[in-house]
């Protein structure tokens, strides 16, 4: 491996650590919006590096067993190899949040899923909720009174969740004792001071709510780590075995995806990742059902939250694209109009069908509670004034640190590539689309000003997709090795350029971890 092609992982590592670590440079816009620094505690932070070295080096070889393994195994195996990283994604990111110092470990997770300052949904499941009917029937005129916040910005769905959760645990007492008793100790310990602060108020924490708090927490943390399912799914759409695995061992090593558990945000890239699966493999193969289940998602999404709805924007420009090719280039026969129709109608059904059940079955108007959450949401800025060209400016910088810097400059590489941009088959003409309508998308919402602020969370959803950007450079560089190939060259000298990536992703996102809290809580 040449020195040039070391150079930018190198610089983008150090970079990283310099700019979150040797300087005070606010991270955000002055008197606007910041990211807090976690202090810096010796002793418990190098004791967590060096663990945290230990499990990136086991986490590396099983990185390198599966892609060895992987273009030559059998039709399940693919499978198993990614229970197997799933796992380590849990492991890796329960090690990485109890690394920083005890009020910013696991203990902030009942803080953040507690108090309506950060996220409300469980109080509002816990207190508001006492007939689900009538909660959805009077939800249009809740949405009326305007909050801008939490409660006022989003669909029904969280609340709802959290009594999903709440019943749960009190129809399966030996499902709450076993939750109760797998809590971490920091976890115990701060809902000990939530209990003792509530303990004189109406709604007094409970252990059927710790039971729930932690339930909540697990399941947040598992979905995050499942993404790397649909991405690799959709990533093997338009590459080989081998390159889809190299790009989904990254997604655990993204420290936004890390930082800002166990917020709901972090349940949504998996979902968003398996609507847009399902969305491409239908459009691509005129699967009816595939297309129907997609629309079912995508409602699912969007009765949690309106981000999904550049998601839905994402999945129409690829259908534009893959009706109109000449669009991007490629010279790809387009699918013929009947097709497209059938496709676009099976999708349609699925996501309207459930929007339908709801306004005849509970009175809720669906499409008018997004319409007020989106006006709802519009007022935030009125109330909390930010500007416009400094956001404009800074978020670019944001997430290139959220997704990480070492995948951001493998993400220009690769929309700087010819091939990207050629009427060749060098590319597949489906990734092309694809890449040219996340682009889109993002472009637009960067543009739009909706998320001056909290980039790096509320674009969390989006993440992924700058992996799957990824797949040219590795292409590229698997291309350049069959031309060159030389049966001296070991695996491991193969994949030279890939193992210092992820070794430079994995010295980021540590750095990152143990540095940045995504909650301006607790106090310190």
């Amino acid at each position: 491996m040449r020195f040039r092609t070391l150079l930018p992982f190198l610089l983008t590592s150090l970079i990283t650590v310099a700019l979150l670590w040797l300087t005070q440079v606010p991270l955000g816009v002055e008197s606007e919006w910041n990211w807090d620094r976690i202090p810096f505690t010796a002793a418990e932070t190098i004791a967590g590096w060096i663990i945290s070295g230990i499990l990136f080096a086991v986490y590396l070889l099983l990185a390198l067993t599966g892609l060895s393994r992987l273009p030559y195994c059998r039709r399940y195996e693919p499978a198993v190899w990614l229970t197997g990283l799933t796992l380590a994604g849990v492991f890796w990111s329960l090690h990485l949040q109890d690394s920083p110092a005890e009020e910013y470990g696991p203990s902030k997770a009942a803080f953040v899923l507690y108090y309506k300052g950060s996220s409300g949904y469980f109080t509002q499941a816990q207190s508001e909720i006492s007939d689900t009917s009538q909660f959805l029937s009077d939800y249009e005129t809740k949405m009326e009174q305007g909050d801008v916040l939490h409660e006022g910005t989003h669909p029904p769905g969280l609340p709802l969740f959290y009594l999903a959760l709440i019943r749960l645990c009190d129809n399966y007492p030996g499902l709450q004792s076993f939750l109760l008793e797998t809590q971490s100790d920091s976890f115990q310990e701060a809902a000990d001071v939530i209990a003792g602060m509530t303990s004189n108020s109406a709604n007094p924490l409970t252990p059927r709510d710790r039971a729930v708090l932690w339930l909540a927490t697990l399941i947040t943390l598992t979905l995050s780590a499942l993404t790397v399912v649909p991405l690799y799914l959709l990533a093997r759409e338009f590459s080989s075995r081998a390159i889809s695995w190299q790009v989904v061992v990254f997604w655990p090593l993204v420290p936004a995806a890390l930082i800002f558990q166990p917020k709901s945000d972090a349940l949504y890239p998996v979902i968003a990742l398996l609507f847009l699966y399902l969305w491409v493999t239908a459009c691509r193969r005129n699967n009816l059902l595939y297309a129907f289940l997609a629309g079912v998602l995508i409602w699912a999404g969007l009765f949690l939250t309106l981000a999904f709805l550049p998601v839905g924007v994402c999945a129409v420009c690829f259908s534009v694209l893959q009706r109109l090719p000449r669009l991007t280039g490629s010279t790809a026969i387009p699918p013929n109009w009947k097709a497209f129709a059938l496709i676009s109608f099976s999708g349609l059904a699925g996501f309207c069908l459930p929007i339908l059940i709801l306004f005849t079955g509970f009175d809720l108007n669906l499409p008018r509670v997004w319409y007020l959450n989106f006006q709802n949401h519009a007022g935030f800025y009125d109330e909390y004034a930010r500007t416009y060209w400094k956001w404009l400016l800074l978020n670019p910088l944001e997430i290139s640190l959220a997704v990480g810097l070492p995948v951001s400059w493998i993400i220009v590489r690769s929309i700087c590539s010819r091939r990207l941009f050629t009427a060749d088959q060098e590319s597949p003409p489906a990734l092309k689309q694809l890449i040219f309508s996340c682009c889109l998308v993002l472009v637009l919402l960067w543009f739009s000003g909706k998320n001056m602020g909290e980039a790096a969370r509320l674009w969390l959803i989006f993440l992924p997709w700058f992996l799957l950007m990824t797949i040219p450079y590795w292409q590229a560089i698997h291309e350049n090795q069959a031309r060159e190939m030389n049966q001296a060259d070991s695996f491991l000298k193969m994949q030279a350029v890939w193992i210092v990536a992820l070794t430079a992703q994995a010295v980021v996102c540590v750095a990152t971890v143990s540095r940045i809290t995504g909650f301006h809580f607790p106090p310190a």
